[in-house]
């Protein structure tokens, strides 16, 4: 196992390797393809996974389905504070474990006095 971002790419055979051509025009990519070309995984060369262009080009080119696979640790933990912030907003759940320093403070504040 690399380091590299892997996109796991699901779409019509026909349009994958259309996608995969615009693809490379933008970023720098390794693509290989399964089930005749239905199924498409990428690996970036960069340390970006350019989501919002693959999901842009997927759309452009008959819709499918992208999942990121595989990415750095920064990019993970900036997804991890997404996810955090999206279904957490009030920091309530788990306070600093899903994102570091994400808020175990908060706990602390709005307990104190809770116990006398």
């Amino acid at each position: 196992g690399g380091t590299r971002p892997v996109w796991r790419v699901s779409m019509a055979p026909s349009e994958a390797h259309h996608m995969v051509m615009a693809l490379r025009m933008e970023a720098a990519v390794d693509a290989f393809y399964d089930w005749q070309g239905g199924l498409v995984w990428l690996s970036m060369r960069e340390d970006d996974p350019e989501a919002d262009l693959l999901r842009g080009l997927i759309r452009k080119h008959g819709g499918g389905h992208a999942t990121l696979v595989r990415a750095s640790a920064p990019h993970l933990a900036a997804l991890s504070t997404r996810l955090k912030a999206e279904f957490d907003p009030k920091n309530i759940l788990n306070p600093g474990r899903m994102a570091p320093g994400s808020g175990s403070a908060t706990l602390a504040r709005s307990t104190q006095g809770a116990a006398s």
